[in-house]
């Protein structure tokens, strides 16, 4: 009896501290900047806590089976027992103490089955974030590539508009010459002759 209740505190132990590791790990989640390789290891591991823990869950349901069994059994037992002759006091506290343990290990059971369904729902609602900001990532990254090439096919745009700024002040510069060129050989015509 002694060592079946260190057994259970082992378990219900157990069960806390998967639960914990699950809790702390799923925040970690939530905050992490890295890459998608780190991400997809952490969910992982999450994995692999949440069915640690389920098997910790398991074990409980287990125990409480036997708990329950033996106390059905004391019952039983009890009953013959008052019918044919009397109940022992220390009979009675065992019934007690397996009625007791039962229903601690029953509140146990629920108590941590509500933990691991709202932590499975966190953990959905997680990932379902993770989803949304990989694919606002992912359309951010295709917008960034097609605005590069837009950009860069702007720069090839004003660079040639450059050269063309460049060679239109050159003819300018060049037809200004000739045309001073040209008056000064008309001026020179004239008043030589």
């Amino acid at each position: 009896m002694e060592e079946e209740k260190v057994y259970l505190s082992v378990v219900r132990q157990d069960i806390v501290k998967y639960d914990m590791l699950v809790k702390s790990l799923v925040q970690e989640i939530r905050e992490h900047t890295g890459s998608q390789e780190e991400l997809d290891d952490l969910g992982s591991l999450v994995r692999s806590r949440i069915t640690q823990l389920r098997e910790q869950i398991e074990e409980l349901k287990r125990l409480a089976q036997r708990s329950k069994d033996e106390l059905m059994t004391s019952s039983r037992k009890d009953k013959n027992e008052v019918n044919g002759g009397g109940v022992t006091q220390r009979e009675r506290m065992n019934r007690e103490m397996l009625l007791k343990n039962s229903t601690q290990l029953s509140d146990d059971l629920l108590t941590v089955t509500r933990l691991i369904r709202d932590n499975t729902e966190k953990s959905r609602k997680t990932v379902d974030r993770m989803v949304e900001g990989s694919q606002t990532i992912s359309t951010t990254q295709e917008e960034l590539k097609t605005m590069g090439s837009e950009i860069g096919q702007a720069r090839k745009i004003l660079n040639k508009y450059g050269r063309r700024e460049n060679t239109d002040k050159l003819l300018i510069f060049l037809g200004l010459v000739f045309f001073l060129a040209s008056c000064l050989v008309v001026l020179r015509n004239r008043f030589i002759f």
